[in-house]
């Protein structure tokens, strides 16, 4: 005896959600280097580079920002113990 299967599609929130911002986030990176490279032709790749070393650079220390406050919400604890509560409220 077969079972019956359910072909009615469904998309939640979040697939919906992720949909839309890898459209967002792919098409602008794609538009971005077409654009770039065309100014300044080889270069462009140099500034990719550096621009993950930055990226690198910046994820290392939310690493080491995120072991020290190990806790949710570690960013806004850290600015909260250094700045003020609306300058943290802007970071967090």
């Amino acid at each position: 005896m077969s079972t019956p299967v359910d072909t009615q599609r469904r998309i939640g929130l979040f697939g919906a959600t992720s949909i839309g911002v890898g459209a967002i986030v792919g098409g602008g990176i794609l538009a971005l280097a077409g654009a770039a490279l065309s100014v300044s032709g080889p270069s462009a790749l140099l500034a990719f580079a550096a621009n993950g070393v930055i990226a690198i650079i910046t994820a290392l220390s939310f690493a080491e920002l995120s072991t020290a406050f190990p806790h949710s919400g570690g960013t806004y604890t850290f600015a909260k113990r250094v700045l003020a509560v609306g300058p943290a409220f802007a970071v967090g």
